[in-house]
């Protein structure tokens, strides 16, 4: 490392060192939902170095309660579960809370279908890939602690949350669990996969910060990158893809979709034109539509949705993912498709 370099990590690092001191000092005991979210996607990284009482631990919940992963609590906890499951992992500096919106939520949407809702909760200030690793293993242990028998498991993974379900696929097969095999259907809604440019990512911060009357002291917050935000940045799945011998380790390809499931991927423009290139790289303001679809770029191989798997709509954002009526319809054609009966 150059002295540039290193002056320039010795300046983030200090400034990390003053923005924690703040946030462990200066902001109330008590904070809302999104500003606790907004930090783990910005400093997630140093607030669990940290032991922060505003960290984010990795949870499943059923939008009432955190779930215990022991069978004999979990059946009293979930007293009308199915044998259907439906997981919903959010994206970046995002919680479980914020899959419902103007009254609508993907998950709670499949109850009448015959599948239970459940929810993660997650930092996503760490690396995908650790936030992707324990989430294998909290599936499995899910799955074994599930009331009745699970016959079918169904992901649906929002921006970030999409490759943290790909890194968990990834590592359960790496690991040989089990919970791989019931899982039926896989559905990202914007998730770049191929990376998003940090300019959006910065503005995405600064725009959340401007919501916040206790954030907005924090005007260097989207300058300070989490471990998180650069593996989004890139499309990150792997511990090898991120660790400093990662140029020299890795091979070309990346962790191809699971096998033996039904995945699909959903991109959305700002724009209505579908024809129209610059709509397409603006994609739904944060993420470019290839992206989203995981196309081949810049030595990346393509993921190979198939393409009736892919759909592009457009006139919907980032967050507009989570509520538009033709999101949800499309979500629920596809799900129901591939049910297990």
């Amino acid at each position: 490392m150059d002295e540039f370099s290193s002056k320039m990590s010795e300046n983030k690092l200090a400034a990390k060192e003053k923005i924690g001191d703040f946030i462990e000092s200066g902001l109330p005991p008590v904070q809302s939902e999104m500003v606790i979210a907004t930090l783990n996607g910005a400093i997630g990284d140093y607030l669990a170095q940290r032991n922060s009482r505003f960290l984010q631990p990795m949870l499943l919940r059923d939008q009432h309660q955190t779930l215990v992963l022991e069978p004999g609590q979990l059946q009293q906890q979930l007293t009308r579960c199915s044998e259907r499951i439906v997981v919903c992992v959010h994206g970046w500096c995002m919680n479980d809370v914020q899959w419902k919106r103007k009254a609508h939520d993907h998950g709670e949407s499949l109850r009448r279908y015959g599948y239970t809702p459940i929810y993660l909760r997650y930092n996503t200030g760490l690396h995908i890939s650790e936030n992707g690793e324990n989430f294998a293993r909290m599936l499995d242990a899910l799955v074994m602690a599930w009331p009745c028998p699970v016959k079918e498991l169904v992901i649906i993974g929002h921006s970030m949350g999409g490759l943290v379900t790909r890194s968990a696929c990834y590592y359960a097969e790496q690991h040989q669990l089990p919970w791989l095999s019931v899982l039926n259907t896989f559905i990202t809604l914007g998730s770049p996969h191929n990376g998003a440019p940090l300019a959006k990512l910065a503005c995405w911060i600064d725009d959340r910060i401007a919501d916040s009357p206790y954030l907005k002291m924090l005007t260097r917050l989207s300058e300070i990158r989490s471990s998180g935000t650069k593996d989004l940045s890139r499309g990150y799945i792997r511990h090898t893809d991120w660790q400093p011998q990662a140029e020299l380790a890795l091979p070309p390809e990346r962790p191809a979709l699971p096998q033996g499931v039904a995945c699909y991927a959903i991109a959305s423009c700002l724009g209505q034109n579908l024809d129209d290139e610059k709509n397409l790289r603006l994609g739904d303001g944060l993420v470019p539509v290839s992206s989203a679809l995981g196309a081949a770029s810049e030595g990346l191989l393509a993921l190979n949705y198939p393409q009736p798997h892919q759909w592009v709509v457009g006139g919907i954002n980032h967050i507009d993912l989570l509520t538009h009526p033709q999101v949800a319809h499309q979500v629920h054609q596809w799900v129901l498709f591939n049910t297990a009966d």
